[in-house]
């Protein structure tokens, strides 16, 4: 159960560095401070724990008929939403859409990068 919490706690700080890295990579996207950073990346685990859970079922034929641009919208969307919450700034719609795939990819590249990160199982 500890290893757990410090596993999601580490999730959370890398997502908390993902968000600042891409606003300082993106234009259109701005955090005020790295804690703001991570008051979006917590922000948006809730939003995708609970948004995500009702939206799925409604999106899933967006998504197939725009091949998933659907999706990214409504990702724009929540990252709108999260933003707006914890004090990082998107200039519209379509930079946020355009961050969250900035994001992910960040996030995916330190986690790589951390290849001994601990696995919970």
């Amino acid at each position: 159960m500890q290893k757990q919490l410090f596993v999601t706690l580490g999730h959370l700080l890398v997502s908390g560095v993902s968000v600042f890295i891409a606003a300082k990579l993106m234009p259109g996207m701005r955090a005020k401070s790295f804690g703001s950073a991570l008051g979006f990346a917590l922000t948006m685990a809730v939003l995708n724990a609970v948004a995500w859970h009702f939206l799925a079922p409604l999106t899933i034929t967006l998504s197939v008929l725009t091949f998933g641009i659907g999706a990214l919208v409504v990702n724009g969307v929540l990252f709108l939403v999260a933003g707006k919450i914890s004090g990082v700034e998107f200039s519209g719609c379509i930079v946020a859409a355009l961050a969250s795939l900035v994001v992910t990819f960040v996030n995916w590249a330190i986690e790589y990068a951390l290849a001994g990160w601990p696995q919970v199982r």
